[in-house]
């Protein structure tokens, strides 16, 4: 947890726009000694992601009408690993924290906490100026989701995983309810040998 949090840090600090990548991402995974994901891949998956938002000509469309209001809601985990909680927020979190630091984007999406994250941030006595506000204080028009399946093989020779993580945003209120307005999907692959599972 203290690894990706740093590589987290790391990824926000860059400036100077996000960098471009398709669904290859075997650079990453070449030394892999494990087969679950890694800091490296929610690096690449947010950058990827975040790319991909602010060039879709459909967010452009509704951009132009006004800034879009989006509620991130938790990442769906269906893979074979067991993501806990605060690690899973962190590849929606980043993917908002690249939008929200680029100037020329501040004013085209406002950002809203879903009703359990903003309860656990009060838990924690967080100030609400420092939070943001929640989705019963502004409606959202959209949600951001993110799904992670996978499909794992396992043999005598090693085990293999290979690695789906869709992001959607979907309209959830107003005209066109439950459209899709923009879809980007992450796909890596992560093979071990068996004498790194003994």
């Amino acid at each position: 947890m203290r690894n990706i949090c740093c590589w987290l840090l790391a990824g926000a600090a860059i400036t100077g726009g996000f960098s471009a990548g398709g669904c290859q991402s075997d650079a990453v995974n070449r030394d892999a000694k494990t087969t679950f994901l890694t800091s490296d891949d929610m690096i690449t998956m947010t950058n990827q992601m975040a790319q991909s938002i602010i060039a879709d000509t459909f967010i452009q469309q509704e951009e132009a009408k006004g800034p879009l209001k989006i509620v991130i809601k938790p990442v769906i985990n269906e893979t074979n690993e067991i993501i806990t909680d605060n690690r899973k927020e962190l590849f929606v979190w980043r993917l908002q924290g690249l939008l929200a630091q680029n100037q020329s984007l501040r004013d085209r999406f406002v950002w809203v906490l879903n009703r359990d994250d903003y309860l656990k941030l009060r838990s924690e006595e967080i100030p609400e100026a420092k939070m943001g506000p929640d989705e019963t204080r502004i409606q959202p028009e959209y949600a951001l989701y993110a799904h992670f399946i996978s499909d794992t093989r396992v043999n005598s020779k090693g085990r293999a995983d290979v690695y789906l993580c869709q992001y959607q945003l979907t309209r959830i209120s107003g005209e066109g309810t439950g459209v899709i307005l923009w879809t980007g999907q992450y796909e890596t692959s992560k093979v071990i040998k068996k004498q790194f599972l003994d």
